[in-house]
């Protein structure tokens, strides 16, 4: 009785030895949360299976995969043509997103560009009340293109860098993934940010200076721009997911969504969340080819293909989304309208799994 207890994860154990359980149960640790049911669910047409892709070699060695949980290809909106799950897991089974949530920073941003509240050219401050001066003289097009030089450096952190970690934990803390005794908020961590090497918080570097918080503070931007709580606007656009099962997204202890890495669905929805990145297929076709010039070059140990981090976003030859610590990958192709979902339940030592992206890119 005892060992079996001890392998229930908790807020505390989950990234001690139980990552991959964690990954599936997030919405039972995590302290805080918001949850929506679909008041209408979005239909999708399984009657469209094509059993001819499980013979591609690269979906094949996918689905075969010991840490791929479960894989959804939608075509057209709404022509489920690939649903795929493993080790016990259905299409009811949730899975957290991580950061492929940050995904949803690129749809907040454009309605709010399309709806004249805010611009990319503007001073984040501007925005932002109470911002620290780790974000001092940054545009919203830096904080949405991971071009902030400030002292949270998610890929240092993995790497061992002492500081760099103390700021990674930080953080984790307050969007949910650590115990937050202090109940830390995401506007108190935000505050006392501090500019990066050499003082400066332009980035110089010739790749993305990838961190969680800068989705952070774009969600806070839009907050204040729009004039609508973060929570409603996030609340709204679950709702037009339209899931099947409950989709839940975690918030910081003032109630504020952390739209850079807390969703948390079944993958048949996150796959119907995956349609709204392509919605406005100019818009993305737009962005695709703008990224190539304004976007920051994304690490390469984060995809396979050379990629843009842009409005939020991951852009690439082969469409737009985002991958997700744990191994998780949301994808939308404009042209084909084909939408990827991917599920890992990943026990890496390292919970940015690099060569795992590469597979799944």
């Amino acid at each position: 009785m005892r060992q079996a207890q001890d392998s229930i994860p908790d807020i505390d154990t989950w990234q001690k030895g139980l990552r991959a359980e964690g990954l599936a149960t997030l919405h039972h640790i995590m302290p805080n949360l918001i949850m929506v049911n679909a008041q209408d669910a979005f239909p999708v047409n399984h009657q469209a299976r094509d059993y001819d892709l499980h013979e591609i070699p690269s979906v094949a060695r996918l689905i075969a995969h010991p840490a791929v949980a479960a894989m959804v290809v939608i075509r057209e909106g709404d022509e489920v043509v690939l649903e795929y799950y493993r080790s016990g897991h259905r299409r009811g089974s949730v899975f957290s997103d991580q950061s492929a949530t940050k995904s949803m920073g690129y749809i907040l941003l454009n309605r709010a560009i399309a709806a004249g509240a805010i611009s990319m050219e503007d001073p984040v401050e501007s925005h932002v009340t109470g911002i620290g001066p780790g974000f001092a003289g940054r545009s919203i097009a830096d904080v949405a293109a991971m071009a902030v030089n400030h002292n949270v450096a998610e890929l240092a952190a993995y790497t061992g860098d002492e500081s760099a970690l103390a700021m990674f934990n930080r953080d984790e803390r307050v969007i949910g993934l650590q115990r937050n005794d202090d109940r830390e908020t995401l506007r108190q961590f935000i505050a006392a940010i501090e500019p990066g090497q050499g003082g400066s918080t332009e980035w110089a570097g010739g790749i993305a200076n990838y961190a969680t918080i800068n989705t952070s503070v774009l969600g806070l931007a839009l907050e204040n721009a729009t004039r609508r709580p973060l929570a409603a606007q996030v609340r709204e656009l679950l709702h037009e997911v339209g899931a099947e099962t409950s989709v839940y997204m975690g918030t910081d202890f003032d109630g504020v969504p952390v739209i850079g890495a807390s969703l948390i669905c079944a993958t048949l929805d996150f796959a119907r969340y995956g349609r709204l990145l392509i919605a406005d297929k100019s818009q993305v076709e737009a962005d695709l080819e703008a990224s190539m010039t304004e976007g920051q070059v994304v690490p390469a140990e984060l995809t396979h293909v050379e990629s843009r981090y842009y409005k939020s976003a991951i852009c690439n030859d082969f469409g737009i989304g985002h991958s997700g610590w744990g191994g998780q990958l949301i994808w939308a192709d404009p042209r084909s309208e084909t939408v990827i979902a991917i599920n890992s339940t990943l026990a890496s030592k390292l919970p940015a799994p690099f060569d795992h992206f590469k597979k799944l890119y």
